[in-house]
């Protein structure tokens, strides 16, 4: 099945292809088996730097394969591989960048909430109709939605189940940037080689922070950044990065 999802490491860079385009890229649970590995495999491997994904065809996810679902559920399997991928998405250390090059459904929605930037094709259509099909959210969705719009904001968007457009997603801070299909990857593409060129601690315990934080009382956090920023100045990274900056060796 890992045809299906086809990947590579250019440079520092793990680039991962959702690779289902009769499907719209729908997720079978061979396919979430083979995304776990490949995102634990950039977590643990000290080459990578940064996570790049995208769809072919016309869609990045449709969402799930129902009928490889509703299989595995008379199996009393239903959705494992889902959960253990949402939950590596959860606690990925390395930035993830994706590229939403058309259709985002369900999981190809929710997927997103987790990425650390989105850039999205002027034609990219969004839903989460997971009541609609007698459902709830998932991903997290349900605590990462209010969160980042609001309550009636998200309740618009889960609820209803109604499509939105890139333009849409973009003003509610689901997308960072519209692109035409041209520029779409040499967008995305760029972010994730800036990302590569940054000192990897750093950005990584930086994503682990903002994670972390929102909601702590903000005392804490001053003294928890205090504490993380003094013990990076002592290390080495920071100590190469700073003698860069000051023009040193």
């Amino acid at each position: 099945m890992d045809e299906l999802i086809q990947s590579e490491c250019i440079g520092t860079i793990l680039s991962i292809t959702l690779n289902r385009a009769g499907k719209k890229n729908a997720l079978s649970t061979a396919m979430y088996e083979a995304l776990t590995r490949l995102f634990v495999q950039g977590d643990k491997d000290d080459t990578v730097a940064v996570i790049h994904i995208t769809g072919t065809g016309d869609s990045f996810c449709a969402g799930n394969d129902i009928g490889d679902f509703l299989a595995a559920a008379r199996h009393g399997a239903l959705d494992s591989p889902a959960r253990l991928f949402l939950q590596q998405l959860n606690r990925q250390r390395k930035p993830v960048v994706a590229a939403v090059n058309g259709i985002a459904v369900g999981i190809g929605v929710t997927m997103l909430l987790h990425f650390d930037f989105v850039y999205a094709a002027t034609d990219a259509r969004f839903r989460l109709p997971f009541v609609d099909l007698g459902l709830v959210p998932e991903g997290g969705s349900s605590a990462l939605l209010p969160l980042m719009l609001g309550h009636r904001r998200a309740s618009e968007l889960l609820m209803t189940g109604s499509g939105f457009d890139a333009a849409s997603a973009e003003r509610l801070g689901i997308v960072n940037a519209v692109l035409s299909t041209e520029q779409l990857i040499v967008r995305s593409w760029a972010m994730a080689e800036l990302l590569a060129g940054k000192p990897p601690l750093a950005l990584q315990q930086t994503k682990a922070m903002m994670k972390l934080n929102p909601g702590q009382p903000l005392a804490k956090v001053i003294d928890s950044e205090v504490d993380q920023f003094m013990d990076c100045l002592r290390a080495s990274e920071a100590q190469r990065a700073l003698r860069a900056f000051m023009g040193g060796d």
